[in-house]
């Protein structure tokens, strides 16, 4: 049983310019959110907020490392080690994202699928994020050409077996010959097959959003938009019910391109992402991905030829990137990366917002997105070490 925690004089992120409130924990869950809560302080542990921000934590879709580790390195201590660096920076719920080897076995899904299951010491394992294989080698981006093959439904069988049922989203391209009988498999079994890594035109794109509800890092990875070959773009700006992840570093888009989706497709549907890698929480310099050297510099990661693999920041200072770059509200900015990924998984009713009766997935930070305090599951995880004492 979770201890019951009270944070006082905290600024609600929904309305940071009104009084403070209070937010009482108990049982893992949002038990009050109010002015001056009384509580019995030798039975509650007791946190003055001064004036930080209270938020939900963040959902981040998209991550394959963090914390000098991979998914790919297939063990426990890789995946705890991401974990507890991700609640360092405020993310308390992640898809493990990662690739299928067609050439090789693929211990790194059995063991993620294990670790979903389980309590981590740090961000909760919501699923796994498969980018590929099914996706166009002609926009394999960062992606060996060893993890990308055609469509199968055998090969599906396989994979989602490999997954042992936390298969949450796979990116494909739907331009692939036999790609529908993969989409009609995971819709049946409730996995997102989400738009990405594809070469195709806007007409293959509009079709194919018949079934697809979702875009993987939008722009990146796909056709550019031109007057005479719209490309995909068009197509996904225009059709409503799809929600698109977004990298709003101001590299892998430029921060006037990031303004305009937002302008274009409105908050609600924009999900900020990492697509971090390991060099996330430590110093720039060289490390390698599936078995390539790439260079973390200005918080971004490339292999040696230039090409983009991710970033190495972590999710809250994307959202603080993209309220620079639109200017949109605090409480937009958040719901970037807190009710809009919970809404595409399907746990809204219990995690992505402050409400009571939700996960107590709880964060503390100031106006530059810094985070002082993260609760996951009404524990504390992590605490800034400059963050004061319990009252």
């Amino acid at each position: 049983m979770s201890e019951k925690i009270l944070l006082r004089n905290c600024k609600h992120y929904q309305f940071p310019e009104a009084e403070t409130v209070d937010v009482l924990i108990t049982d893992g869950k949002i038990a009050e959110i109010r002015k001056q809560i009384t509580a019995d302080e030798n039975s509650v542990k007791v946190i003055d907020a001064r004036n930080l921000i209270v938020a939900p934590g963040f959902i981040d879709i998209h991550i394959q490392g963090a914390g000098g580790y991979d998914v790919l390195d297939a063990s426990e201590n890789a995946l705890q080690t991401i974990s507890r660096t991700l609640a360092q920076f405020g993310t308390t719920g992640f898809l493990a994202t990662t690739v299928f080897h067609t050439d090789k076995t693929n211990r790194h899904l059995e063991i993620t699928a294990q670790m979903a299951t389980k309590k981590v010491d740090g961000a909760e394992i919501l699923g796994i994020h498969l980018e590929g294989p099914f996706i166009n080698a002609r926009k394999k981006g960062g992606i060996s050409e060893t993890c990308i093959t055609v469509p199968d439904i055998h090969k599906m069988e396989n994979i989602f077996t490999a997954c042992q049922k936390k298969l949450t989203m796979m990116t494909l391209a739907p331009e692939l010959k036999g790609i529908d009988s993969i989409i009609d498999f995971l819709q049946r079994r409730d996995v997102i097959a989400s738009f990405g890594h594809s070469a195709a035109d806007y007409q293959v794109t509009k079709k194919s959003f018949q079934t697809i509800t979702h875009v993987t890092h939008l722009y990146n990875a796909m056709n550019p938009m031109h007057h005479r070959e719209p490309g995909p773009i068009p197509a996904i700006f225009e059709t409503e019910h799809v929600s698109a992840q977004l990298i709003a570093d101001g590299v892998h888009v430029h921060e006037a391109i990031v303004n305009l989706t937002y302008r274009e497709m409105g908050v609600s549907r924009i999900i900020c992402i990492t697509d971090g890698v390991q060099a996330i929480g430590l110093p720039e310099g060289m490390y390698h991905y599936n078995g390539k050297k790439y260079l973390s510099k200005d918080g971004a990661a490339r292999y040696l030829d230039g090409t983009l693999i991710g970033t190495a920041i972590s999710l809250n200072q994307i959202v603080r990137r993209f309220q620079r770059f639109t200017n949109c509200t605090l409480e937009e900015a958040i719901q970037t990366a807190t009710a809009n990924p919970a809404k595409l998984l399907g746990i809204e009713n219990h995690k992505g917002s402050l409400k009571i009766g939700f996960d107590a997935d709880i964060i503390l930070m100031d106006e530059n997105f810094e985070v002082y305090l993260t609760i996951i599951d009404g524990k504390i995880i992590f605490r800034k070490s400059s963050f004061g004492q319990d009252i």
